[in-house]
């Protein structure tokens, strides 16, 4: 609760709106003090970097480089599928690319739908997706839905209770991959990454419109930030666990 509270502190997005506000609230109070105005310009400057196509792109480019999406040759790999949620945006994505899997393994693949909303537990995340599936013309029968989980740590867990140590192929966000496949090879399961939802450009040239801000890449920069910070509170608990 509390990693979850400092961790939305320090996203961009929120770093852009209390440097502006608190900048604000100290100018007004002393127009010849010098804080405010560095707040102020400091909010700005947050706002512009990290709302630009090249820094949103770099960010998200070093979690999403490391794997690249499954061909025909590693379907026979696996006989399951795990999907993690990751909010409705990134649901849909993700839900199609293991339909896409699916299909690939002409219909012989049991999908496992895990975790849910750790904003709202009765948000039924996992049950919208299972219905994403069945209306696709997955069988219902073909689909397990662990909906137990609040965050990527659990859904380790609890998926590691159902697939044991059977290979499976892994469907999350690109960003979210390297971080995933660590936390389930530490308790010995065997996925195979799956990535979906690749949202860095890899591109070496930028127009001009792209160092224009864009909320988009706010957005991205807020979910890069948001995967680099986890990976450094796992690092640490991992640490501290083995300290002892």
């Amino acid at each position: 609760m509390i990693y979850g509270m400092v961790q939305n502190f320090l996203m961009p997005s929120t770093l852009v709106l209390v440097f502006t506000i608190v900048g604000f609230f100290f100018f007004f109070k002393n127009k010849e003090g010098k804080l405010g105005k560095a707040l102020i310009i400091s909010g700005f400057i947050f706002y512009y970097l990290f709302s630009i196509t090249p820094v949103s792109d770099y960010l998200m480019m070093s979690l999403e480089e490391k794997y690249t999406t499954i061909s025909e040759e590693d379907i026979e790999k696996a006989e399951k599928a795990v999907v993690l949620l990751g909010g409705r945006e990134s649901n849909v994505l993700r839900g199609s690319e293991a339909l896409r899997i699916w299909h690939m393994a002409e219909g012989e693949m049991e999908i496992i739908v895990s975790g849910t909303d750790p904003m709202l537990s009765t948000s039924g995340e996992a049950s919208a997706v299972r219905g994403f599936f069945t209306n696709r013309g997955v069988d219902s029968s073909s689909i397990i839905i662990e909906g137990e989980s609040y965050n990527t740590r659990e859904n380790v867990a609890n998926v590691q209770k159902i697939v044991g140590d059977e290979p499976f192929f892994l469907v999350t966000s690109a960003y979210h991959m390297e971080r995933s496949i660590s936390e389930f090879k530490r308790i010995g399961a065997n996925p195979i990454p799956a990535p979906t939802d690749f949202k860095g450009r890899k591109v070496f040239k930028y127009s001009v419109f792209d160092f224009i801000p864009h909320g988009q890449n706010l957005r991205n920069s807020d979910l890069a930030i948001h995967e680099h910070l986890g990976r450094v509170y796992y690092r640490l608990i991992f640490i501290f666990n083995n300290s002892y």
